[in-house]
């Protein structure tokens, strides 16, 4: 995952067949919360949109730390 920076901003996308994932990293920020990890997986469903789950990145290094050791 290579990360584009703009100004303060680096943002780092990864796409798979059905997921897409995103960050958002802002080194001078100063807001809690402001690094985020948005999670979309997307629908072949017309009927049904895409679906997005949106994280910081505190959240997401708890969920990775949940998956490592829950999955084999």
């Amino acid at each position: 995952m290579k990360f584009e920076k703009s100004k303060n901003t680096r943002h780092a996308c990864k796409n798979t067949r059905h997921v897409s994932f995103n960050i958002r990293r802002n080194d001078v920020a100063k807001k809690a919360g402001i690094n985020r990890l948005a999670i979309t997986t997307l629908s072949n469903d017309w009927r049904v949109g895409n679906t997005t789950v949106s994280m910081t990145l505190r959240d997401a290094r708890a969920l990775r730390d949940f998956l490592n050791q829950n999955l084999d």
